[in-house]
């Protein structure tokens, strides 16, 4: 049973590093097309395009390896099963089921790596990619604090927002500081609310004050408001990038995040959901290699490859749709964060579980 156990796990590695191989190929290559004119614009060295292209590895591996991982399994099963080695093994006792354990241990392995690269190298790498994208590339020179909160450097002024819902385009806790030709400080607005009105590209801030300052000696005016217009050298889209995003942190930094703003008293769903949701995707690798077993157990992958590959990217089409759908009721409060994002897998578990009790 080792001996067979071995063959499995090796052929089924195979299969999935040549499709991981093949699929990060393809997503670069298209990339690189799609960006190819941007880089040449910028004058960015070959150095430097090749450096940004490997940063982003870690998160490609990150969201290919769950579908690299069932489609190696079916393929691998159903190149057994056209050679008649399924047969073979069937006819020597040994029944599908049987393999579940090693098949289980090449799902392990994948859930192990899309936890290393969601923790430990895509956090890091994927900044600096951002970092050459937005400033080398894109020119942009903001200057911001990732996972803490957000600083902006405008023309003559430095925004500080303790928290920004980019979905919602509204930032809380702002303070602005607005300097004259001497670097003087000339004027101070700290407001509790802001929102973005696009009609009219201005920001309205509400419960806050103002300060301004007269000529030197002079005391500072202070004024209370509930609501003030105001023009920033700043748009939405620039708080947006600012912004802590969720596939720069590790689960621990975006934990407390979530706490510090929670405790802070703003909303965090968005970013609780995205916390879940970072243990819950790896597991994905371990049901779809599972569910992979349970097709190969039930007999549905016996017509070979073609029919293999159709079964693994349907079932990956659909677990995408409604892991995502449920995601976006979970950024919507209509789930709780933890159900948003274990929901579809402990769905998919009990499917793989009942088709492999029921298998042949």
């Amino acid at each position: 049973m080792r001996i067979i156990a071995n063959y499995l796990t090796r052929e089924i590695g195979k299969s999935f590093a040549v499709i991981l191989i093949a699929v990060i190929g393809i997503y670069l290559a298209v990339d690189f097309i799609e960006k190819v004119d941007e880089f040449m614009d910028a004058g960015l060295s070959m150095q430097r395009t090749l450096l940004y292209f490997v940063y982003k590895l870690p998160l490609v591996i990150y969201q290919i390896t769950p579908v690299a991982t069932l489609l190696a399994v079916l393929i691998t099963f159903g190149i057994m099963s056209k050679h008649n080695e399924l047969v073979a093994l069937r006819s020597g006792g040994v029944s599908l089921l049987r393999l579940v354990g090693p098949i289980a241990r090449c799902g392990l392995a994948a859930t192990a790596l899309v936890l290393l690269m969601a923790e430990g190298v895509a956090p890091l790498t994927l900044s600096q990619a951002n970092r050459i994208w937005w400033q080398e590339v894109r020119g942009e020179q903001i200057t911001t604090t990732r996972q803490q909160d957000i600083w902006l450097k405008g023309e003559q002024s430095i925004v500080h927002l303790k928290y920004y819902q980019p979905d919602r385009q509204v930032a809380r806790g702002i303070t602005v500081h607005w300097f004259d030709r001497s670097f003087r400080l000339a004027r101070r607005i700290d407001a509790r609310v802001g929102r973005f009105d696009a009609q009219q590209g201005r920001w309205r801030l509400q419960n806050g004050m103002e300060q301004v300052a007269g000529p030197q000696g002079t005391p500072i005016a202070a004024e209370p408001f509930d609501e003030r217009w105001v023009v920033f050298d700043f748009t939405p889209d620039d708080l947006a990038r600012s912004a802590p995003r969720t596939e720069e942190m590790s689960f621990a930094q975006l934990r407390r995040y979530v706490q510090r703003v929670t405790a802070e008293g703003y909303d965090a769903t968005h970013y609780e959901v995205d916390m879940h949701a970072k243990i819950a995707f790896p597991f994905v690798c371990l049901i779809m290699t599972l569910m992979g077993a349970a097709l190969a157990a039930r007999g549905n992958i016996r017509d070979g490859l073609a029919i293999s590959v159709t079964y693994g990217l349907g079932i990956i089409f659909v677990y995408w749709i409604v892991f995502s759908f449920c995601i976006s009721l979970g950024y919507a409060a209509m789930l709780p964060p933890l159900i948003a994002a274990w929901g579809v897998n402990f769905i998919s578990a009990c499917v793989v579980g009942f088709m492999l009790l029921n298998a042949e």
